[in-house]
C-alpha cells in the first residue's frame, strides 16, 4: 500500500485516537489487542452481533469468532501497541493463510484434525463446526485479518485483510456516530466514466436497481443508508416513484435524479465496481419505494459514486448532502442530522441509553429492534426543550416554528456549546432539559382526556421550563436527574400523585390567566396565547414565581427519594 507522508500522519493520528478509546472504561479491562478486536466488532457490526473472544493459550492462532446477520467471521488481529503504523510482516500474513487453508481446503482434513488436537478443548467443537459449515456453504463464512498496521501483502483467497487504511475509515465513521457501515456492494455500471477534480474522484454510470435490492434484502439495519439524512418516508412522491417503476421500468431512469453513493474506495474490474463502505446519501426514497413493490423486474437507474474519506473531507460531504436532498420536501432538522454538535449530543445521551433520533423515522425503521433497552428522544423535541430552558429563546416563538430553531443564530444559541467535553455546564443543562421534557410528557399523559390534557399539551413548553428551573435551583436534584435518566425514571410509574395534582392546579391557573386576557383581546384563545412570547413569559412569571420553584423542588425531591434511595 503506497501512501504519502500526509496519509501516514493521518493514519497514525487515527491509530492514536483509537488507542485512547481502547483504554477507556468500556475496554480497559482487556489487553489492548483484544480491546481492538471487540471495538472492531462493535464498529463493524453494531450491538446485534455475537462475539466470542477465543484468544489465549491453545487458541490455534484465532482471536475471535463473530456471528452477524447469518455470516460467521473468523478473526485474527495484529495490534500495534505503539501507533507507528509499521508494515505487517509477510510471516504474519502467511501464518493466517495457513490457518485459513486448514478450514477451507477439503483435501486438508487430516492436517486440520492434527491441528485441532492442539487446540483447547472448549474451542474444538466451534472450529469443527466452522470447517464443516464452510464445506456446505462457503458464502456464510469469512476469514479476516485485522490490523492497525499497514498491509503490503495480500493474503490468499478466501482470506481478507483489513489494514490501517480500512481501520481508519471505520474509526472515522464510528467517531461520527454512524450506523455500522455496509462492508461492500458490487454494482454493474454500464457506460461508466469518471472525473477527478482537485483530488476528488467521481464515477458515473447506469446500474440496475437489482444490485441495490439484493443488498437491501439482507440489510435489516439500514446500513446502506448510514449517512443519509433521513431513512424511508411515506409520501405521494414515493407512490409515484413506485408506480413508474412498475409501469414503465424502461423509462424510469430518464425521469429520476438517480442514486448518489459515497464510499471509502472504488475498485473497478471491467464493468463491475466494488464499493468499500458505501452509503447512499441521496436516493433513499427512490430505493425504498421500489423495494416496497412486489414486482422484481429489471430497471436501470443513474448512479453517481463519490470516492472520499469521511474524516478528512467532512465539510465537503456535509455540503454534498445538503445540496442533493431535494426530491421530497426536506426539513431543516434533517440537514443538521450529522452536524458535529448533534453527534456530541447523541454520544452524551447514549450514556443514559437514550437514542437521539436525528433522522426522521430512524427509531421506528432501524433502531427500536436492535436497541431494546433504549428509549428515544428526537431532534425536534430536544431542540424545543433546550430553546426554552438553556437558550431562553421564548416559549411562543419556539412553539410556533421548529424550523426557526435551526436557522443560524438560533441554532448556535441552542447547540453551539456542545463540544466534545461532556462534563461541561451545557451538558448539565442538556440532561436536566431532556429529563424535564420526558417527565412532562408522561405527566400530561396521566391527566384526564379532556380540556386538562388538551390545555397542558398546548402549554407543555412552559411546564418543561418550570420543571427544569425547579431542578436547576438545587444541585442535589441535578445529580438525581442524571440517575433518573440512566434508570429511565420518567415514565408514568415514576410519577407520584402529588406531582399530578400540582400540575393540574397550574393548568387551571394558566387557563384563568388566559381568559382574563381574552376579555381584552377576544381573538387570543389558549393556543394563540402560547404563541406569543410576551404573553407566555408573563404567564410563567405569575404562575411560577420563585416561591413556586422552591415548592416544586421539594415535591421533586420527595418524588426522587421514593424512587432512587
Amino acid at each position: 500500500m503506497k501512501i504519502n507522508k500526509q496519509q501516514l500522519a493521518r493514519y497514525r493520528e487515527a491509530a492514536a485516537e483509537l488507542q485512547k478509546q481502547l483504554k477507556s472504561k468500556e475496554y480497559k479491562k482487556m489487553p489492548l489487542h483484544l480491546g481492538f478486536v471487540k471495538w472492531w466488532c462493535d464498529a463493524r457490526f453494531g450491538p446485534d452481533s455475537e462475539l466470542r473472544l477465543t484468544d489465549g493459550k491453545g487458541d490455534g492462532g484465532i482471536d475471535a469468532v463473530v456471528m452477524s446477520e447469518g455470516t460467521t467471521y473468523i478473526v485474527q488481529a495484529k495490534y500495534e501497541t505503539v501507533p507507528r503504523v509499521s508494515l505487517v510482516t509477510r510471516g504474519d500474513v502467511d501464518a493466517f493463510d495457513k490457518n485459513v487453508e486448514r478450514f477451507t481446503n477439503p483435501l486438508k482434513e487430516r492436517e486440520f484434525e492434527q491441528w485441532l488436537s492442539t487446540v483447547r478443548l472448549d474451542l474444538r467443537a466451534e472450529y469443527a463446526r466452522i470447517r464443516s459449515g464452510y464445506q456446505v456453504d462457503s458464502s456464510s463464512f469469512r476469514f479476516v485479518f485485522i490490523t492497525s498496521k499497514r498491509g503490503d501483502y495480500e493474503p490468499n483467497a478466501p482470506a481478507e485483510i483489513e489494514d490501517i487504511q480500512k481501520i481508519t475509515a471505520l474509526w472515522e465513521l464510528y467517531v461520527e456516530g454512524y450506523t455500522p457501515p455496509t462492508d461492500k456492494i458490487n454494482l454493474t455500471l454500464e457506460d461508466a466514466w469518471h472525473v477527478e477534480v482537485e483530488g476528488i474522484r467521481t464515477h458515473v454510470g447506469v446500474a440496475d436497481v437489482k444490485d441495490f435490492r439484493r443488498e437491501m434484502s439482507v440489510d435489516r439495519n439500514e446500513r446502506l443508508f448510514a449517512q443519509n439524512v433521513r431513512t424511508t418516508l411515506t409520501t405521494k412522491v414515493n407512490d409515484s416513484i413506485r408506480d413508474t417503476y412498475e409501469r414503465e421500468p424502461n423509462l424510469f431512469w430518464l425521469g429520476n435524479n438517480g442514486i448518489y453513493v459515497v464510499c471509502k474506495k472504488v475498485t473497478a474490474s471491467g464493468d463491475i465496481y466494488e464499493l468499500t463502505y458505501p452509503s447512499i446519501i441521496n436516493g433513499s426514497q427512490t430505493l425504498h419505494a421500489i423495494n416496497q413493490s412486489k414486482k422484481k423486474h429489471s430497471c436501470k437507474i443513474l448512479v453517481r459514486i463519490l470516492e472520499m474519506d469521511v474524516g478528512s473531507q467532512r465539510l465537503l460531504l456535509d455540503t454534498v448532502i445538503r445540496r442533493t436532498n431535494s426530491q421530497n420536501p426536506m426539513q431543516l432538522t434533517n440537514l443538521f442530522a450529522h452536524d458535529g454538535m448533534q453527534l456530541n449530543v447523541a454520544r452524551f445521551l447514549d450514556r443514559f441509553k437514550l437514542f437521539y433520533e436525528r433522522r426522521e423515522k430512524e427509531w421506528q425503521n432501524e433502531k427500536r429492534i436492535v436497541l431494546p433497552d433504549y428509549k428515544s428522544v428526537n431532534i425536534k423535541e430536544v431542540s424545543q426543550w433546550l430553546a426554552v430552558t438553556a437558550a431562553g429563546l421564548g416559549i411562543g416563538s419556539t412553539r410556533s416554528s421548529i424550523s426557526g430553531l435551526f436557522e443560524d443564530d438560533s441554532y448556535r444559541k441552542i447547540f453551539g456549546a456542545f463540544d466534545q467535553k461532556p462534563t461541561s455546564e451545557p451538558y448539565i443543562d442538556l440532561s436536566c432539559a431532556v429529563w424535564s421534557g420526558l417527565f412532562v410528557k408522561n405527566v400530561i399523559a396521566m391527566l384526564p382526556a379532556n380540556e386538562y390534557r388538551y390545555n397542558a399539551r398546548i402549554a407543555r413548553l412552559l411546564f418543561v421550563k418550570m420543571f427544569f428551573d425547579a431542578v436547576r435551583r438545587d444541585r442535589r436534584l441535578e445529580g438525581r436527574v442524571e440517575r433518573a435518566l440512566a434508570d429511565h425514571c420518567f415514565g408514568k410509574k415514576h410519577i407520584k400523585g402529588n406531582i399530578v395534582t400540582y400540575f393540574r392546579t397550574k393548568v387551571r391557573d394558566l387557563v384563568s390567566l388566559q381568559k382574563k386576557y381574552q376579555k381584552k383581546e377576544p381573538q387570543v384563545d389558549f393556543s394563540n396565547f402560547f404563541k406569543r412570547n410576551e404573553l407566555a413569559g408573563r404567564a410563567y412569571s405569575k404562575v411560577f414565581p420563585s416561591s413556586e420553584r422552591k415548592r416544586l423542588s421539594k415535591l421533586l425531591e420527595r418524588n426522587f427519594a421514593s424512587l432512587l434511595d
